[in-house]
């Protein structure tokens, strides 16, 4: 009953419809959502978000001592000391919350609730949905530091994140990336990333790493 669920023609697209009645997906799956955050409080996300129950909110204490305080929803990794941003940037606090929408928007298509009566179907009903910052607003767009996503990365693996989303990437081989990836990958995580808005053939990363699951994109009628 979710109103916009007849615009979504995507799904049917890939057979989703079909695949539900496989697998929903599982809570105690958690796809780590690494981009700009997410609103958490939105309402097709809030039920489905990932919430660390080992940690006592705002006591300003590391009760995990997983090396973050207060780190209730997840953690906002971005430090562009040297970027011309807005909002939220300088340095990294336990606030993940999205300041441009992106990051929303993917976390949506990857989990919102469905059957609630508001928005969107997501595509796994029942998993959980992590919010970990890495990217910034800039300009009316968005950007990442290697460094920010790659902490990201690591983040969502030591905190128990079964799949890791990534949309977003850069022509640039970065091997702070590609380590973090090949941390990820290790400890059996399942890695998937954009391969880029350009419709050309050259291969952007992280979705150009043999140990990542690269999505492209299709339009209605299957046209390129």
């Amino acid at each position: 009953d979710d109103p916009q669920y007849e615009e979504q023609w995507n799904l049917p697209l890939i057979n989703m419809p079909q695949a539900w009645g496989i697998e929903k997906g599982n809570p105690d799956v958690v796809i780590a959502i690494v981009d700009t955050g997410f609103d958490y409080t939105h309402e097709d996300l809030a039920s489905k978000t990932w919430v660390n129950v080992d940690e006592i909110p705002d006591n300003g204490i590391d009760d995990d001592n997983n090396g973050y305080i207060d780190d209730v929803r997840g953690w906002d990794f971005t430090d562009a000391l040297d970027a011309a941003n807005a909002g939220d940037f300088l340095e990294g606090d336990n606030d993940p919350i999205d300041e441009s929408g992106h990051g929303t928007h993917v976390a949506g298509i990857a989990g919102a609730a469905v059957d609630n009566g508001i928005g969107v179907a997501g595509i796994a009903w029942n998993c959980t949905l992590m919010s970990v910052r890495a990217g910034t607003s800039l300009g009316g767009g968005t950007g990442l530091q290697d460094n920010d996503s790659a902490s990201a990365i690591v983040y969502a693996v030591d905190n128990g994140a079964r799949v890791i989303n990534m949309s977003w990437g850069s022509r640039k081989d970065s091997f702070v990336i590609r380590d973090a990836i090949n941390y990820a990958y290790i400890r059996g995580v399942v890695l998937v990333a954009a391969a880029g808005n350009e419709a050309d053939s050259e291969a952007i990363f992280p979705a150009g790493y043999r140990n990542v699951i690269a999505v492209a994109a299709t339009q209605q009628h299957k046209q390129q």
